[in-house]
């Protein structure tokens, strides 16, 4: 069974390995790349853009794309450039497979057609010299954005060509991206990319790792923060020193500003009590949605809601997705134009002294960090002080859990509802280790929508919940 415990020896030996899987894999070299990063403009260093971003208070915007060929890829991201101040690339589901003999064929097929055939930029086929190519052409820090169970000669090569920032950890990937692999290899796979990010920083080339937990929708805010902090120590154990926090929001500004202010607070306790130091955290909010609007005016709405609620969480990276989200793949105007809304949007907020009421964030402050600490004291329980033990066992016994996960070894018995407020709240917490009061809380919130309502609150309201917005309101 894996530990908490910074690799050594055991990662030279497995990178030789991970780096035999493609040929331009044969590509990196470490203290080259390091060398590279130490001569990127600063501009383009994610690090330095999001430490800027933090001291004036500035909210920028990204989201993911992604086309076959490098030529491509550049086209997309310098049509989006001149209205966007960071840009993420996707990687294609082929490369997230490893499929790389398939991918090859693909981009032969997007030459010979002219057209993008893939659904996003197949890194690894591409190799070090093909990415310095796309990280030339740009003048800001691009992010590789996406999920999967194995990352590792993915990032090796991201991050050799000059990526400096990353998304996904390992919880997020074992369950929302995964079917087969069992979480014990999933977490291990990510032990080696999180200690590759130490060895970077620890080189003077810093980049930045991203904690998502759970994809957010429809699960209450604690269960989501709990899974987050499992992966922030098991991420500062390795070396990794700057960290994205994503917030995946519901919609109800009270919870949302909470969830931010308990993560923050509780991640500076459990990082001090455990002795790690010297971490820097950013924060990524955005709303998380199972359906997105079909109709052009709802989409805008939902762009410019996203850019309010980053603002009063003081994030500084509002996600957006783009105008087209529930219909296609986004074309290059696609996400022009959506850019162009987040912007007018985040000037609009900009300076503006917006707030929710801070009785409201208060309480529901107090109840996730009282939920949060609940889930992580029997974690740290089951695991006798080691954070991935406890995480391996929780996660085996529901104490982690995730109602929407793709791998059938998770319990999925949680399952979160909206009360009258849009909050998100416990129908059925499942195996979590709650007290009464915590309980009964849940349960008084969610009568208040059944009296709002004039229904019982069932799964029938769950699967309504989920698409809500894409409706046309929060409930």
């Amino acid at each position: 069974m894996i530990r908490n415990r910074k690799m050594g020896d055991e990662f030279w030996a497995e990178r030789k390995e991970v780096l035999a899987e493609w040929p331009t894999g044969k590509e990196v070299d470490l203290d080259e790349a390091v060398a590279y990063h130490k001569s990127m403009p600063p501009e383009k260093v994610w690090s330095t853009r999001l430490t800027r971003a933090r001291q004036n208070g500035e909210t920028l915007l990204i989201t993911g794309m992604g086309h076959t060929t490098i030529e491509q890829q550049i086209k997309l991201l310098q049509t989006v450039e001149p209205v966007a101040d960071i840009l993420g690339t996707s990687p294609d589901s082929l490369t997230r497979a490893h499929h790389f003999h398939v991918i090859q064929k693909e981009i032969e097929r997007s030459l010979q057609l002219g057209i993008s055939t893939l659904n996003g930029f197949p890194i690894v086929n591409h190799g070090v010299m093909g990415i310095r190519k796309l990280i030339n052409a740009i003048s800001k820090p691009i992010q590789l954005r996406y999920g999967a169970p194995d990352m590792r000669i993915i990032n090796e090569i991201a991050y050799a060509g000059g990526y400096t920032a990353d998304s996904g950890d390992g919880l997020y990937n074992f369950w929302n991206m995964n079917s087969k692999e069992p979480i014990e290899k999933v977490l291990a796979n990510h032990q080696y990319l999180h200690r590759l990010i130490g060895i970077y920083e620890e080189r003077g080339a810093p980049i930045s790792a991203s904690v998502l937990g759970l994809y957010g929708c429809g699960i209450p805010p604690s269960l989501n923060i709990a899974a987050q902090l499992t992966q922030v120590l098991m991420m500062a154990e390795q070396g990794v020193k700057e960290i994205v926090f994503h917030h995946h929001a519901h919609g109800n500004l009270a919870q949302d500003i909470a969830g931010v202010r308990a993560f923050y607070k509780l991640v500076g306790y459990y990082l001090e009590t455990l002795g790690y130091t010297g971490m820097r955290f950013n924060t990524n909010a955005g709303l998380a949605l199972a359906k997105y609007p079909h109709d052009v005016g709802g989409s805008y709405m939902v762009v410019a809601f996203n850019c309010l609620l980053a603002r009063l969480c003081g994030a500084q990276i509002v996600d957006v997705r783009t105008i087209s989200e529930a219909k296609t793949i986004p074309s290059a105007q696609d996400i022009f134009v959506t850019f162009e809304a987040g912007r007018m949007a985040v000037n609009l907020f900009k300076n503006q002294g917006v707030a929710a009421d801070e009785e409201l964030v208060a309480d529901e402050q107090t109840m996730i960090e009282m939920e949060v600490r609940s889930i992580l004291d029997r974690v740290f329980d089951l695991g006798d002080g080691d954070v991935v033990i406890g995480t391996l066992k929780a996660v085996e016994q529901g104490v982690l859990d995730n109602p929407f996960s793709s791998h059938n070894s998770v319990a999925c018995k949680v399952m979160g509802i909206k009360d009258d407020r849009g909050a998100v709240r416990y129908l059925d917490h499942g195996n979590l280790p709650f007290g009464r009061e915590i309980i009964e809380f849940h349960k008084e919130r969610i009568s208040r929508r059944e009296k709002l309502s004039g229904r019982k609150a069932d799964y029938e309201t769950v699967v309504e919940d989920l698409s809500a917005i894409a409706r046309g309101g929060l409930l």
